[in-house]
């Protein structure tokens, strides 16, 4: 089947009807665009007819289609159409795309208002259908999703059946390549932030089914930070409390205090996963120990793992350690001791905390110390600020003193200068054999 795109008027278009009267430019234009709509319905219509296996040119769905268009029941046509989506999945793969192209160009000829329902109506369909054609599914979708304008909100609803269709059937990586661009795609769309939110929780989801952990914890936060102090946390609270599990166990997070900032991660701070991401954000191992004592069950009970737990809070109370000696150095007992591990693993608990960019140091293996050159703060508090702000006092001073020593070496270079013309001009000359003084100029 070839298809030929059609441009279509805007509002809902009735049965065309023959005039002796000349028609004006406009109107013969308006019959022309009714007669193409009516060609491409019987079109379509006749080759539903064929994949039914019905009779040609009498089948039931072309009589049924040809009825209703003598009745002038053109969305009740389109309503049969929507659900004869699934049916195109049986048609040969190189005629698919083009004979979906052709329903969603009958379907947005009916009315604004009219049209998006049929469209999602129609998406539905494949969503839900189990025949196992994902690329073809997702190309029409595709090809539907780019017909659309930018800022159409029915974008939204194409983009979520592709989502849904590529996480079913294992076709994830066709659209990784697209997510960062979703921030700004939900501001095109003009949607309402409850549509926002169960976008980025449905991708996340999503991408947690198939495999993409950290990408979905990063569009989990994305769904947390749409609420507000004035939300009603509700809803969320589940989420929020995934959000801080999965904080815990992904071995990259090694900050917490975004996600404390978070006003329905606040609403948690009566639960016990709360008092945990406390310990996580600025507490040591000693605390960890402390709190898994104090709640016996509480690690199992989260889906969470003590050994992995207590090598990242090593990791972190290592990071916090080595804050504290900035330009200094520390011994490797009183790694060992903060870590509780033997003198002879700090070298490796130093160099994966380098490789986590938490630190830069050098080891010296004689002298049995580390020396801090940077360090990440874990949070940075009033504390933090405070010593900034010392630092940037004293750098000030010192670069102070050492332009007072850069003007006093002028000064010094002036004096020198002065000198040495004054010697010059007073120097003892020979001419012809006398001695005397240069006469000045």
């Amino acid at each position: 089947m070839t298809y030929v795109n059609t441009i279509f008027t805007d509002g809902p278009l009735e049965y065309p009807y023959t005039s002796k009267r000349r028609a004006s430019s406009h109107s013969k234009n308006k019959v022309e665009l009714k007669i193409d709509l009516i060609l491409q319905v019987l079109e379509f219509a006749s080759y539903i007819s064929k994949l039914k296996g019905e009779p040609e040119e009498v089948g039931p769905f072309l009589k049924e289609t040809t009825d209703l268009l003598k009745e002038n029941k053109l969305e009740q046509v389109f309503q049969t159409f929507v659900g004869a989506t699934s049916i195109l999945l049986d048609a040969p793969e190189k005629e698919f795309e083009a004979v979906y192209n052709l329903l969603i160009a009958i379907l947005k000829s009916t009315s604004p208002e009219t049209y998006p329902g049929l469209i999602n109506q129609s998406i539905k369909e494949l969503v839900n259908d189990e025949h196992d054609k994902a690329i073809q599914k997702l190309k029409v979708l595709q090809n539907l999703y780019n017909t659309l304008e930018y800022s159409s909100p029915l974008r939204y609803d194409v983009f979520v059946a592709i989502l849904d269709i590529a996480t079913k059937n294992d076709e994830i990586e066709t659209i990784l390549p697209q997510l960062p661009r979703l921030d700004t795609w939900v501001k095109e769309w003009s949607i309402s932030t409850e549509q926002v939110r169960e976008l980025y929780l449905t991708v996340s989801n999503k991408l947690k089914e198939a495999g993409e952990i950290k990408r979905s914890h990063d569009f989990l936060l994305k769904y947390l930070a749409t609420y507000t102090s004035s939300d009603d946390f509700s809803a969320a609270k589940s989420a929020a409390s995934r959000a801080i599990i999965e904080a815990i166990q992904l071995p990259e997070i090694l900050s917490f205090e975004d996600l404390l900032e978070l006003d329905v991660i606040q609403a948690l701070k009566n639960e016990e996963v709360f008092a945990l991401l406390k310990v996580f954000l600025n507490g040591n191992l000693k605390e960890y120990k402390s709190y898994i004592d104090a709640n016996p069950g509480v690690v199992e009970k989260l889906g969470l793992s003590n050994e992995d737990n207590t090598r990242k809070i090593r990791l972190l109370t290592l990071a916090s350690l080595a804050s504290e000696h900035v330009a200094h150095e520390i011994t490797y007992q009183t790694i060992a001791k903060a870590l509780e591990i033997e003198e002879d693993e700090v070298e490796m608990w130093t160099i994966d905390v380098i490789r986590a960019h938490l630190i830069e140091a050098k080891v010296n293996q004689v002298r049995k110390t580390i020396l801090v050159n940077r360090s990440t703060y874990r949070t940075f508090t009033t504390s933090q600020w405070q010593q900034l702000s010392d630092k940037l006092d004293g750098w000030k001073q010192s670069l102070t003193d050492i332009l007072q020593v850069i003007a006093n070496a002028k000064l010094i270079a002036q004096h020198s200068n002065v000198n040495a013309n004054v010697a010059s001009s007073s120097a003892v000359v020979v001419i012809d054999g006398t001695v005397g003084q240069e006469e000045e100029s």
